[in-house]
């Protein structure tokens, strides 16, 4: 083969070199019938056959590298025939008389085509060339067919259809024509199979051994066009029957990896919402844990207020006791030493009055006058001792008023516990007589007390005195008076409602 190779190219060379030389002689003297110069005579040819032989090359180029652009081919066959015409047209006219190329076709046919076959040969060689350069290529890249003049003529239809497709979509011709075969066995099956199924039920185990012709027989004859033996066609039910399970177990395979999918994608939502649900209820914990502290903070400064307020009172009380009793003490001390400065006075004066007895008058006079000085200061000394007990006694009135006072609020204080107690302890009972929930029950009592001691602001009553109150931990006495305050928002009141009788005592012997 490489010898014939080498005949075929020498050979070639030497056909495309005379074909293009005479092709060139011909265009040459043709061109200077046309009006070209003496130059412009000798490089027509040149161009018009270069143009040639370079889109050829330029189109073998692109194909090698599989970026093939058949506006190039077209190109290329368009300036051979321009060759052609050119050829016939110069050889017409080389004729005596110049006739037109249907006259000269008609007086010398011969000269006509023997000026077309030199460039018609040289345009054959360069396709031949074009041809084995391109397929070399194609089958380098791994594109095994094409369509053949016979393709074309045989089946147009199947051979469009391969054409189409595997131009329009990445596949080669090989792939195509695989691809429309495999449809028609496919249409084949779908078109019999229930016969074929048809017959295999009726003949059971013994299907091999039967003695109908079914269509499972024909199949050889149907499946013939379309390029089948008889093995595989008799095969073809098997072989379908297998590719459909496969089918079938690739699908549940993609069905239960979507359901694994699904059911792990709705166990992470699942999971992300326990978590957000998680970590929601822990901020809310927070929040109230906070709200908490800050109330039992608040309680705990109110009680401290609370006590030191009545530190202050028992300090006020014990002191106002205390001055009480100096003051007492002091007007005691106050009239005893007046008392006994009188005493030492008068005997003091009388003594004198013993010894002077026998003093002239001017000394008695002194005496009298020493005398009602003395008085004088005593009763100065008398009125200030009993101004000092009136300010004690006054002192100690109000440290009494005080206390009274003190009592009065704690006995007041008592008797507002004891009359809630009752009234809870009523209320209590009234409930229970109403068919409450004991939860219901102490929302009730948490709002009584709200309603009581708060003024209807849940806020403003503290946890730590329901827990106190209903001896209950802070969650639960957190959730009390949620629900209260919810009670008492939805418009409960105890003198609206049916329980109010009870407590109020009309209906207590009811109970």
């Amino acid at each position: 083969m490489w010898t014939v190779a080498g005949v075929a190219i020498v050979a070639g060379l030497a056909a495309a070199g005379v074909g293009f030389a005479l092709s060139y002689g011909t265009l040459v003297q043709a061109a200077g019938d046309w009006g070209f110069g003496s130059w412009e005579r000798r490089v027509f040819p040149l161009g018009v056959d270069g143009l040639i032989i370079a889109l050829y090359s330029l189109h073998l180029v692109l194909v090698w590298r599989r970026m093939a652009k058949p506006a190039l081919l077209v190109a290329a066959h368009g300036i051979t025939a321009v060759t052609v015409a050119l050829n016939v047209i110069a050889a017409a006219n080389g004729l005596p008389g110049s006739p037109g190329v249907w006259e000269a076709l008609g007086r010398d046919p011969g000269r006509l085509l023997g000026h077309a076959a030199m460039p018609a040969a040289y345009v054959l060689l360069v396709e031949a060339a074009r041809h084995l350069i391109s397929r070399t290529a194609r089958l380098e890249a791994g594109d095994t067919g094409t369509l053949t003049l016979a393709d074309w003529f045989l089946r147009p239809g199947v051979t469009w259809w391969v054409f189409r497709t595997a131009k329009t979509y990445p596949m080669t011709y090989a792939e195509a024509r695989k691809m429309r075969r495999d449809i028609e066995i496919h249409r084949v099956w779908v078109r019999y199979r229930e016969e074929i199924e048809a017959a295999r039920a009726e003949a059971g185990p013994d299907f091999d051994e039967r003695d109908v012709i079914t269509v499972l027989d024909r199949l050889p004859d149907l499946l013939a066009p379309y390029g089948v033996s008889v093995d595989e066609a008799l095969a073809l039910p098997d072989r379908m029957r297998s590719d459909d399970q496969e089918r079938r177990a690739a699908r549940e395979r993609a069905d239960q990896e979507r359901a694994h999918k699904a059911e792990a994608e709705r166990r992470r939502r699942e999971h992300a919402d326990r978590i957000a649900a998680l970590t929601a209820q822990k901020e809310a914990l927070q929040a109230q844990a906070e709200v908490d502290l800050l109330q039992t903070q608040t309680e705990a400064e109110r009680r401290a207020a609370e006590h030191r307020a009545a530190g202050h009172v028992d300090v006020a009380a014990i002191e106002a006791a205390r001055q009480r009793s100096a003051a007492e003490r002091a007007a005691a001390e106050e009239q005893r030493r007046a008392l006994v400065e009188k005493e030492v006075e008068e005997t003091a004066r009388t003594a004198a009055l013993r010894r002077k007895a026998a003093e002239d008058n001017e000394v008695a006079v002194r005496l009298e006058e020493e005398q009602a000085q003395r008085a004088a200061e005593a009763a100065d000394v008398q009125w200030r001792a009993a101004q000092k007990a009136a300010e004690a006694k006054q002192r100690a009135a109000d440290a009494a008023a005080a206390e009274a006072r003190a009592e009065e609020h704690k006995r007041a204080a008592a008797e507002a516990r004891a009359a809630a107690a009752e009234l809870d302890l009523r209320a209590t009972l009234a409930e229970e007589a109403a068919g409450l929930t004991e939860r219901e029950r102490q929302e009730r009592r948490v709002a009584r007390m709200i309603l009581a001691e708060a003024g209807g602001d849940a806020l403003r009553m503290p946890t730590t005195k329901i827990q106190d109150r209903l001896r209950v931990a802070s969650s639960t006495a957190t959730s009390y008076r949620d629900a209260a305050a919810q009670l008492i928002a939805s418009g409960y009141d105890p003198e609206r409602d049916p329980i109010h009788a009870l407590e109020t005592g009309r209906a207590w012997s009811g109970v």
